[in-house]
């Protein structure tokens, strides 16, 4: 019952109606400690991004290219990044062997946004600036547009909040709205969730909150799985943008006013219930926040063992009254911090 009044409190059976997880899996704990995979994914993509990038792999059909790259686009929508670890390498080797701009950029895309995942350590920006470059040799405005946003990113976190605003603005604003390709629709409002959440690193909430309203009239165009998607990434954003505004009550707010969002893969769902748990820590909710991030890890286990963004929220609840966080020591073992 203590869980259960954790639960209800701090937002997680808010999170748990958004996602509609199963009750069974909700029961279910997660004690096993593996490898990190933030060093894992470090370790491996280096040996690929620095002095290594003229060493390729055999040279891969483009059907047979594409069909490895779904492969670990799966594997980072499960939040598997240890396969995503496995996988990357050798991925980036084939397709700089077949010289295919296009696939070369969605890999490179795909590299960033694994390590985004992780602290800074300018792998990021390498892998950014390589999936630009290919996608402007392919001349193709998604793939262009979605490289653009993940550069936004490393932007982002590098401090440089105008340059990561202009990035994905302009980005959106070269993107064909008329709705015949509904494409464009889901990336344009994808582009002004980042812009928003750029503002709000940058302290403007006002602008932040205006893209947001601009990305929920794009989703409010989209239909079927574009709609799910659209929706399910603007409450991420709303969630994530005002709790770095501050307003972590707003916050909690935007999430209880969204019961009927579902998740289109594991990954957006676990990123959403850390966020969700940063909320909480703001608050001082130091359980609930615990809570959180024990529903996340059953959902997504790998985004947990793998985000910067958790550490920080478990190195924090080391330091509270462990009185009100019992079994935080596990977690911080399983997320790999010191306890």
């Amino acid at each position: 019952m203590r869980r259960r009044s954790f639960l209800k409190a701090g937002g997680v059976a808010i999170g748990a109606a958004v996602t509609g997880a199963p009750a069974a899996e909700a029961a279910t704990s997660t004690s096993a400690v593996g490898p990190d995979p933030a060093v894992v994914l470090t370790a491996r993509l280096s040996d690929v991004l620095i002095g290594a990038r003229a060493a390729t792999g055999p040279a891969l059909p483009t059907a047979g290219l594409t069909r490895v790259l779904a492969g670990a686009r799966a594997a980072f929508g499960r939040s598997d990044f240890l396969a995503l670890a496995d996988q990357l390498p050798a991925l980036v080797r084939a397709a700089e062997a077949v010289q295919d701009a296009s696939a070369t950029a969605q890999v490179y895309t795909l590299v960033t946004r694994a390590l985004v995942k992780l602290r800074p350590a300018g792998l990021e920006w390498i892998s950014a600036d390589r999936a630009v470059r290919a996608a402007e040799a392919a001349g193709q405005p998604l793939i262009l547009a979605e490289a653009e946003r993940m550069l936004s990113g490393v932007c982002r976190r590098a401090g440089d909040h105008d340059r990561a605003g202009a990035l994905v603005v302009q980005a959106a604003e070269r993107l064909t709205l008329d709705g015949r390709d509904p494409r464009h629709l889901l990336l344009h409002a994808s582009l002004l969730c980042t812009g928003g959440y750029s503002a709000a690193r940058a302290g403007d909430g006002a602008r932040a909150r205006d893209l947001l309203t601009e990305a929920a009239a794009t989703a409010n165009r989209l239909d079927g799985v574009g709609s799910a998607r659209a929706r399910a990434n603007l409450l991420s954003h709303r969630v994530s943008v005002e709790q770095v505004l501050g307003e972590p009550g707003a916050a909690l707010q935007h999430a209880r006013a969204a019961q009927g969002v579902r998740f289109p893969d594991v990954e957006r769902e676990g990123r959403y219930l850390v966020d969700l748990a940063a909320v909480q820590l703001q608050l001082g909710q130091h359980g609930p926040a615990y809570s959180t991030l024990l529903a996340a890890e059953r959902r997504a286990p790998g985004e947990v063992h793998t985000r910067a963004a958790v550490r920080t929220i478990v190195d924090a609840l080391l330091d509270q009254n462990r009185a009100a966080v019992p079994g935080i020591r596990d977690l911080a073992a399983r997320v790999h911090v010191p306890a």
